[in-house]
Order: structure tokens, then C-alpha cells, then sequence
């Protein structure tokens, strides 16, 4: 996982701020997930699945 949420934001150039306001969540709850303090709930996963497979475009 920690992998993944690192992984998508370095691809579109995104900074943790940027990436959680997409999200509608805090920059903390980003940071806690790629450190692995915390896991995706289940909506917050399925959301991070969609947009690794079909790109930050469809959170806009």
C-alpha cells in the first residue's frame, strides 16, 4: 500500500497536500498511509485502486 498511494503520486507530480485535497482528506491521513501507521478504510481503497488503474483525472 505504501507503495501504491507513493507510487500514484510520483507519477502525477502531486505533493502529499495536493493528493489528500483530491481525496477530501487531511495530508496527515496520506502521510500515515505511506508511512503504514494506517490502511485505507474499504471506500478509500476502492478509490485509490480506481484512480491507480484509471489516473488522478477521475477525482476531477
Amino acid at each position: 500500500m505504501i507503495c501504491l498511494i507513493h507510487r500514484i503520486r510520483a507519477e502525477n507530480h502531486v505533493s502529499q497536500t495536493v493528493f489528500a485535497a483530491m481525496l477530501g482528506i487531511g495530508k496527515t491521513t496520506v502521510q500515515q498511509w505511506e508511512r503504514g501507521e494506517k490502511k485505507p478504510s474499504g471506500a478509500a481503497q476502492r478509490l485509490l485502486d480506481i484512480v491507480d488503474r484509471k489516473g488522478l483525472e477521475v477525482l476531477s
